[in-house]
């Protein structure tokens, strides 16, 4: 009985706000804030239906073949052992210079402060 009582009281509670909020007008131009925003939603979807009915498929499949086409071949112009030992280069040289970099600061903390 206290249960529905409660739930009865919680949904009567969020009724009476919700009748609240459909009668703001925030902006005071005199049409209801709710209404605005059914209004812009079904815009906003209206233009979403026609852009969607609009497109062509077709085409964005094309578009993307020759997009996947032309990464394959960009890929293949590289010479990948190559690719390969610049990265391991790169891969040294940051560490290196992460590791005289720490040095640097290092030494600055020691001794820079006198």
């Amino acid at each position: 009985m206290e249960v529905t009582l409660l739930c009865r009281s919680k949904t009567e509670y969020l009724q009476e706000s919700f009748e609240k909020l459909r009668k703001f007008d925030l902006d005071k131009d005199g049409q209801r804030d709710i209404d605005q925003i059914v209004e812009i939603l079904g815009s906003c979807g209206a233009k979403a239906k026609e852009t969607l009915a609009s497109t062509n498929a077709a085409n964005i499949a094309t578009g993307l073949e020759q997009i996947i086409a032309g990464a394959t071949l960009i890929r293949s112009s590289f010479d990948q052992d190559k690719i390969t030992a610049l990265l391991r280069e790169v891969g040294s040289a940051y560490s290196k210079i992460t590791e005289l970099t720490q040095l640097s600061i290092t030494y600055v903390e020691e001794h820079g402060r006198r």
